[in-house]
C-alpha cells in the first residue's frame, strides 16, 4: 500500500507541474534559418515581431522600409552594441521570410564587420519591415 501511494504522488506531481513548465514557454520563437557569404545563419523572431511587421509584394512598388531606412536601423542598434564599436555594414540582402512567404513577409539580412587588434569580424544582423532589429547568430558547424 505504501509504494501505491508513493506511485500516486509521483504520478501526480509529474502531470501537474507538465502544465505549468509549458505555460510559462507559450509563444515559442519562430528560427528562420538562411545563408549569406557562405555562413549558415539563424534568426530567432517572435510570432509578434512577425505579425507586426508590414507585409509587402515586389511587384505593387518598393518595400515599406528602404535600404536607408534600414542601414539608419543598423547604425542606431550598432551605437547601443559596445562590442560592435566601429562596425560598419558590409553587406545587405532583401530576403523573403522562409516559411512566411505566402504572408508577403520580408527583412534585410545585414552582414556587419568590425576591426580589432588586425583581426576582423563578421557580426550578423535581420531588420524587419517594422523597424525591430534581431541579431542572427552563426550556425556552428557540425561535428563529424
Amino acid at each position: 500500500m505504501r509504494y501505491l501511494s508513493l506511485t500516486s504522488l509521483i504520478f501526480s506531481l509529474f502531470f501537474t507541474t507538465i502544465p505549468a513548465v509549458h505555460a510559462g514557454n507559450a509563444h515559442w520563437p519562430v528560427e528562420i534559418y538562411d545563408v549569406m557569404d557562405n555562413q549558415k545563419l539563424v534568426v530567432f523572431l517572435a510570432n509578434e515581431d512577425i505579425a507586426e511587421s508590414p507585409k509587402w509584394q515586389p511587384a505593387e512598388g518598393g518595400p515599406p522600409v528602404s535600404i536607408a531606412d534600414a542601414l539608419e536601423y543598423a547604425r542606431s542598434w550598432i551605437e547601443q552594441e559596445p562590442q560592435l564599436k566601429g562596425a560598419k555594414v558590409h553587406e545587405i540582402e532583401l530576403k523573403p521570410l522562409h516559411e512566411h512567404e505566402s504572408e508577403n513577409r520580408w527583412y534585410y539580412l545585414l552582414q556587419l564587420r568590425s576591426e580589432s587588434d588586425g583581426k576582423t569580424t563578421a557580426n550578423y544582423i535581420a531588420i524587419l519591415f517594422n523597424g525591430k532589429v534581431v541579431p542572427a547568430i552563426v550556425e556552428p558547424a557540425s561535428i563529424k
